[in-house]
């Protein structure tokens, strides 16, 4: 390997790490994200809170920008209502979320970290959720959770 394509080599590693670097603030949500994944977990059997995943994706299909997604989040977990309420399915099967009284800035970092981290599909929760709808006799559901298994899964 020439030297020329050694740098070239570490330059696009430099990027490629630097791309997936979180803000500052991202950064400091990560720290306190603890709290929210203790509902949000994909592990949780029966799911207390929808994966992340999924509330990350509605957030990002129904808000027109970065700044919006981590202000309709952040007002949402500060007083949760049904209004206010991105993820309707969830809201229907599991309830409104509690009040998370956190400082705003808390909040704003926890937002903007859910906005940049790239989280892994649930797999386990789809896995269980499908069990559940068919035993539940819900086929629908279940059907749903199966494609979206195989769909990014498999």
């Amino acid at each position: 390997m020439t030297k020329k394509q050694i740098i070239i080599s570490i330059s696009t590693l430099f990027i490629t790490l630097n791309s997936y670097a979180l803000s500052p603030n991202a950064a400091a949500g990560k720290g306190v994200y603890a709290v929210c994944n203790t509902c949000h977990n994909t592990a949780n059997n029966p799911a207390l809170g929808p994966p992340m995943w999924g509330v990350q994706r509605l957030y990002k299909k129904n808000t027109a920008s970065d700044q919006e997604f981590i202000t309709r989040m952040a007002d949402f977990v500060k007083t949760p209502t049904q209004d206010k309420a991105v993820h309707k399915q969830a809201l229907s099967q599991l309830g409104l979320m509690p009040a998370m009284p956190m400082p705003q800035q808390t909040l704003i970092n926890i937002s903007t970290y859910i906005l940049e981290e790239k989280f892994p599909p649930p797999c386990d929760h789809w896995k269980m959720a499908a069990e559940k709808a068919e035993k539940s006799g819900d086929l629908d559901h279940a059907e749903k959770d199966r494609k979206q298994l195989k769909r990014f899964c498999n």
